[in-house]
């Protein structure tokens, strides 16, 4: 274990020192997928609900196991007419989609969308921070 991070360490010294900076990270940038966010989620919460929750999830959708449904199930089942939205790249997948579907199935108002991370910053303080990374 201490190789493998000593390891990790030299690839990011090498990395920074390469460009200057840290190495660029795919969730930050924008794609086909992510600049459909915003409609994405106004078509999702267009229906009326009766509260909004939001996950993060940067794991695998693999890693999404029974814990995390049985989590979701029991919010969902507490607020039958409130909507969750899992903000991932990996539960906005095929994989994730057949994770989520038997609470889609038993009528749970849920979805995985790629968030765009530039137009959730857009004019707030973090927008600088994301822009200098």
């Amino acid at each position: 274990m201490k190789l493998q991070r000593k390891f990790l360490v030299l690839w990011f010294l090498q990395k920074m020192s390469q460009k200057g900076k840290l190495p660029e990270l795919q969730i930050l940038n924008s794609n086909n997928l992510t600049e459909q966010f915003h409609g994405r989620v106004l078509e999702f919460l267009n229906h009326g609900c009766s509260a909004q929750f939001y996950m993060i999830w940067f794991s695998p959708a693999t890693q999404f196991g029974k814990r995390q449904v049985m989590a979701t199930d029991g919010l969902l089942k507490f607020k039958p007419k409130g909507y969750l939205m899992i903000l991932s790249k990996s539960m906005d997948s095929g994989s994730g989609y057949r994770i989520l579907k038997p609470l889609l199935d038993r009528g749970f108002k849920v979805k995985a969308l790629t968030p765009d991370l530039p137009f959730l910053v857009k004019n707030t303080p973090a927008e600088t921070w994301l822009q200098e990374l």
